[in-house]
């Protein structure tokens, strides 16, 4: 009779410190595994704490208490049938210097059968593995009731090395256990890296947002020739089943997901990155601003979304220069979203600090007034959420923070901002997945800050679709300036370079938003703020 395997994939929500939330979640998943007569239940990386905990991983007791969970978990689970294959840190006691290590533990029936140690350690973009963890200089092979598996732990698979490793070696299925981030194009990056491997894939990913970090689970099984057998849900808890046979099939006993566009995942990741901010964080309700432009009503109806029109606060703060026009959007967005909208003029606040600046100095110029004008709404903004407990959500998009078109301690306030990684063309392509609650009008007008007569975005930037594009070149391409104006006209570019140069104290200081590029400003892009360097 051939060996055969019946895998249950768990991908879970994880939240980092959460261990008791965490083991319960493990223990549930478990149950049901064990129920459906499975072999083995299989976790993403580092399950038991979350990822990534960063400098918690230095706290001899933080990793302790994660030990200690893992036993209870063993204890729990030590009279069942099925077996756990979980992500979770450990300690090298036997060298003369403790050392950490990222860690997949096979339990059996009371017992660790086998402690499997990252061998590839990520410290570029979003991670510092080596600032925590010490590797390993082995793959593991494993001999389980019948099968041989080959068992990795995220990079792991992503090492050109590793695969020309594993390649040569003779298994039935390779299990990888992973914590990997969300960006647009990581499904391409994960299927071309689990094809090179060339043998039966389980990939089992976790979900949830973790600060500026989304995952999005879409664990996947993917045969020898490449083909996907298996896709799981995208931005959900999910679970499935697949059976593994001695003779080199692998076939899913659960239903095939079908994937959604770019832009869907996109908004997908915004939605589920801000949800879990204000849940994680024992938050419950947010608040913002509504210009009657097209970023707030965008991160509008992502808040609904996210949280519940029950559990979103809008406000209108018009000034002198704020139009008919703006305020009627925003209304009209407001109610789409059967939201109340609170109108707050700012024009009494206005004219006092004028007057106040004009007995100090006789003239205040005009970009002072304009920026005047976001400070006394962020001031507003930040009252309304000290005293409601509501956290304030800023709407900048990428376009803005990269050329500094925004202010400081103004439009820039707030806790958690959707957008900050999508250009302002991504937010038009999103805003047409929610153009049933956006009015079409917020989609078509020429985009304004309205803090100046008849004032325009085009006055201070190029058109954003060539404005992004030069983004895009000098950020995610890291093109000079040179090899830009190729395409460009060189001044456009030379200003375009000296905005996102001088504007690296403002980023700084703003708040965190979901990672959706592959160089988002929060953790993937680290430039000095006293740098002369700008070509």
């Amino acid at each position: 009779m051939t060996a055969k395997l019946k895998i249950y994939l768990a991908q879970i929500n994880s939240i980092v410190g959460d261990l008791d939330g965490n083991a319960q979640k493990i223990l549930r998943e478990f149950k049901r595994a064990n129920e459906s007569g499975c072999d083995l239940a299989v976790f993403p990386e580092m399950t038991i704490c979350g990822y990534p905990c960063e400098d918690l991983w230095q706290k001899k007791d933080f990793v302790n208490k994660c030990q200690e969970k893992v036993l209870e978990i063993i204890k729990e689970t030590k009279d069942s049938k099925c077996a756990i294959l979980l992500g979770a840190p450990t300690n090298d006691l036997e060298r003369k210097k403790e050392v950490i290590r990222n860690s997949a533990l096979l339990i059996e029936q009371g017992e660790i059968k086998k402690i499997i140690n990252k061998k590839t350690l990520p410290n570029f973009g979003v991670f510092d593995e080596a600032r925590y963890f010490e590797p390993s200089q082995i793959l593991s092979l494993v001999e389980f009731r019948g099968l041989t598996l080959a068992i990795l732990v995220c990079e792991d698979l992503w090492d050109s090395r590793n695969i020309f490793l594993l390649r040569e070696q003779i298994f039935d299925a390779a299990i990888t256990l992973n914590a990997s981030p969300y960006s647009s194009r990581k499904h391409e990056y994960r299927e071309q890296a689990a094809k090179k491997l060339g043998k039966n894939l389980i990939y089992v990913n976790q979900i949830g947002g973790q600060d500026s970090l989304v995952f999005d689970g879409s664990s996947f099984a993917m045969n020898s020739q490449g083909e996907i057998v298996l896709q799981m849900k995208e931005f959900t808890e999910d679970s499935a089943v697949i059976e593994i046979e001695k003779s080199g099939e692998i076939s899913p006993s659960t239903k095939h997901e079908a994937r959604s566009t770019i832009t869907e995942r996109n908004y997908q990741a915004c939605i589920l990155g801000l949800r879990d901010y204000v849940r994680k964080n024992e938050f419950k309700k947010v608040l913002l601003g509504m210009s009657g432009g097209i970023d707030s009503a965008l991160v509008a109806a992502m808040a609904v979304d996210a949280l519940g029109k029950e559990n979103v606060s809008l406000y209108a703060l018009p000034s002198r220069y704020s139009s008919d026009e703006s305020m009627n959007d925003a209304k009209k967005c407001a109610e789409n979203l059967d939201v109340k909208l609170e109108v707050v003029s700012i024009e009494p606040a206005f004219e006092s600090m004028l007057f106040m600046l004009r007995q100090a100095q006789h003239d205040v110029a005009e970009l002072t007034q304009e920026n005047l004008q976001s400070r006394i709404r962020g001031n507003i903004l930040m009252a309304l959420s000290n005293n409601s407990g509501a956290l304030l959500l800023s709407t900048g998009n990428k376009s803005e923070l990269a050329t500094g078109y925004a202010t400081l301690y103004g439009d820039m306030c707030g806790a958690f901002n959707p957008l900050k990684d999508l250009y302002k063309t991504q937010v038009y392509e999103l805003a047409e997945l929610k153009k049933d609650v956006i009015p079409q009008n917020i989609l078509t007008k020429a985009p304004t800050a309205e803090l100046r007569p008849n004032q325009k975005d085009s006055d201070s930037l190029p058109d954003y679709e060539i404005l992004d594009k030069i983004l895009f070149a000098l950020i995610e391409e890291k093109k000079s300036i040179a090899e830009i104006a190729k395409n460009f006209d060189e001044n456009l570019v030379k200003k375009v370079a000296k905005l996102l140069h001088i504007s690296e104290y403002k980023r700084r200081q703003s708040c965190l938003g979901p990672k959706i590029s592959d160089m988002a400003f929060d953790k993937d892009r680290r430039y000095p703020v006293t740098n002369k360097f700008n070509q």
